[in-house]
């Protein structure tokens, strides 16, 4: 006596269910395989958060998340996402050389700003020359304090925006963004010229400009 299909014992029904199971995996993963990841890359920022001088620090780090913020709503850099890596030095000398050689460490870092003291910045800078990574030093021209006064409207109330307490702009809010804004112009040159956002090509943008 011959059954009917649908009364298959269930590994019978299982065996022939398996070409559909394992072409329904194989679309599947074709599919997550092309839908491609933005890449990313990191960008510096290095100043004192603890310590007598954690005003500007906090000053700075605002604006900054600020501009990343911004460029990323807009799309990034051709396509490529920034990721903020905001280091403490304390303002202290010893940390700062700390923070720099931990950033030149990390091979995802193309770019620093900092770090926003005389002293701390003149003892990193060094450090980023040697190895190779760019450096936009903040708190000296064009990058140095200013009058708060003089701000835009709109940049005070996007600036509050990303502050946990509603804070207002300091003196270096306005000096750090616009830090932030020569950054991302060097990795966009960086991107035109080589096709790729790394040291070497953010370092020769930087050359450019300067």
């Amino acid at each position: 006596m011959f059954r009917s299909a649908n009364k298959l014992p269930n590994w019978e029904r299982i065996g022939r269910l398996i070409p559909t199971i394992l072409l329904l995996f194989l679309v599947l993963g074709l599919n997550f395989g092309c839908q491609s990841v933005a890449p990313v890359v990191k960008v510096g920022l290095v100043a004192p958060f603890e310590g007598r001088h954690r005003d500007v620090g906090y000053d700075v780090l605002y604006s900054a998340r600020l501009a990343v913020g911004e460029i990323n709503a807009a799309g990034g850099i051709d396509g490529t996402r920034i990721v903020l890596v905001a280091l403490d030095d304390g303002g202290n000398l010893e940390s700062a050389q700390a923070t720099a050689n931990s950033l030149l460490i990390d091979p995802g870092v193309v770019a620093v700003v900092g770090h926003w003291l005389p002293e701390t910045t003149e003892t990193a800078a060094p450090i980023y020359a040697q190895g190779n990574l760019a450096f936009v030093a903040g708190g000296d021209d064009p990058f140095a304090a200013a009058d708060p006064m003089l701000y835009a409207p709109e940049f005070v109330a996007s600036y509050e925006e990303v502050t946990p307490f509603d804070e207002s702009p300091g003196p270096y809010a306005g000096s750090a963004y616009d830090a932030f804004q020569l950054l991302f112009r060097m990795l966009a040159d960086a991107q035109r010229a080589d096709g790729k956002i790394d040291r070497q090509s953010v370092l020769a943008a930087l050359a450019v400009i300067e």
